[in-house]
């Protein structure tokens, strides 16, 4: 496995200087070059170790691995495709049309503990939710993401949890959290206001259906019309 990333043509590392000043930070995020004219953030949820350990101490993790989706590499690739198919609304996707999604949007890992694959039931605690949504809100000061689509729901309580008992300036709508099915959670700050729309892990462990949440993506980035 690579160390380092080499396809520059469509990623950018100019953030990376201020990413190295987040303590917690262990990976940086992928960050399409033409990211900032759309500003979507895909939040994934965890790495797993995959048997070489070159994922230790590597803070390009997240970048080796959808710089191999991109380049087709040989590989599982089903949570990237979904992804895909979700923001794009498509089935299909060609190569061109690939590429394209990946330069425009950012994408990083909400833990920042590498996870054992070897074992199924090593899954995030909360302490690891709680560590990654204190760092998510110093990663979202360096992005200024505008829109942000959750992989997985499991870490939603948790930012519930951790906004009602932190020294954060984000407050949260309740009822946001309340919902069962809809989990669309609007945090503001000031004026500043940001959506992050939940969905279904795309890894496809428990169903995955991409026009469902095709259809919830596109209704919530939509900016809604006021009828006078």
């Amino acid at each position: 496995m690579p160390q380092s990333t080499t396809n520059n043509t469509i990623m950018t590392n100019k953030f990376d200087s201020d990413f190295d000043k987040i303590k917690t930070l262990n990976w940086y995020p992928w960050i399409g070059k033409n990211y900032v004219s759309k500003g979507i953030l895909i939040l994934g949820e965890s790495h797993y170790e995959d048997g070489d350990e070159w994922q230790n101490g590597n803070k390009n993790t997240s970048r080796i691995i959808t710089e191999k989706r991109i380049d087709n590499e040989r590989g599982k690739w089903t949570l990237h495709n979904n992804v895909e198919k979700s923001l794009l609304n498509k089935n299909t996707i060609s190569i061109e049309e690939r590429n394209d999604f990946w330069n425009s949007v950012t994408y990083w890992n909400l833990i920042q503990r590498l996870l054992d694959s070897r074992h199924r039931n090593d899954r995030p605690i909360d302490e690891d939710f709680d560590n990654g949504w204190k760092t998510f809100f110093q990663v979202i000061e360096i992005l200024q993401p505008k829109h942000i689509i959750v992989l997985g729901k499991a870490s939603c309580g948790r930012l519930g949890y951790y906004l009602q008992n932190s020294q954060s300036e984000w407050s949260k709508n309740d009822e946001d959290f309340q919902r069962k099915e809809k989990k669309v959670i609007t945090l503001k700050k000031g004026e500043k206001e940001i959506k992050l729309i939940f969905i279904n892990h795309p890894s496809g462990s428990f169903g995955f259906n991409y026009e469902k949440w095709a259809e919830l993506i596109k209704e919530e980035l939509t900016p809604k019309t006021t009828v006078i």
